[in-house]
């Protein structure tokens, strides 16, 4: 050690397609959309910023994306759904998330909310049906 060079583990890298890199996707993207205080007055009015936050970042994404007969994300990112809920109970939500999660196209999860159960740690809940998930609270801008 009298060189001071300390040396570390070497770290796996992540592989695409996989759950990690997935996983990292949305806490990427829930960064990103939590970064900022949101000016609405309908959902729509919410997903239409939420949709210019993500072209600025260069995130491609499908708004009100058919998964299937029973099924439309708010915004499909290849395989990534992105859920966006401004009322309604967390319950409620959550039996959303389970029908989009167990559908094979899906890759992973992002709830977003305005309500306060979105500020809700689900520590025992990280990945769901062995996909990434995770649930983000954004911030309202004052008029």
């Amino acid at each position: 050690m009298a060189s001071g060079i300390v040396t570390r583990q070497a770290v796996a890298p992540v592989k695409p397609g996989t759950a990690m890199e997935e996983q990292l996707q949305l806490k990427g993207i829930g960064r990103l959309l939590a970064g900022f205080g949101y000016r609405y007055g309908s959902e729509i009015q919410l997903h239409e910023v939420l949709a210019t936050v993500l072209d600025r970042a260069g995130h491609a994404h499908v708004r009100e994306y058919r998964m299937d007969a029973n099924n439309r994300a708010d915004f499909w990112l290849d395989g990534l759904v992105i859920e966006v809920k401004v009322a309604g109970s967390l319950a409620d939500a959550l039996r959303q998330v389970g029908r989009y999660i167990t559908l094979p196209q899906v890759r992973g999860v992002l709830l977003v909310t305005t309500e306060r159960w979105g500020e809700r740690s689900l520590v025992a809940r990280p990945a769901w049906q062995g996909k990434p998930f995770n649930i983000i609270r954004l911030k309202r801008q004052a008029l």
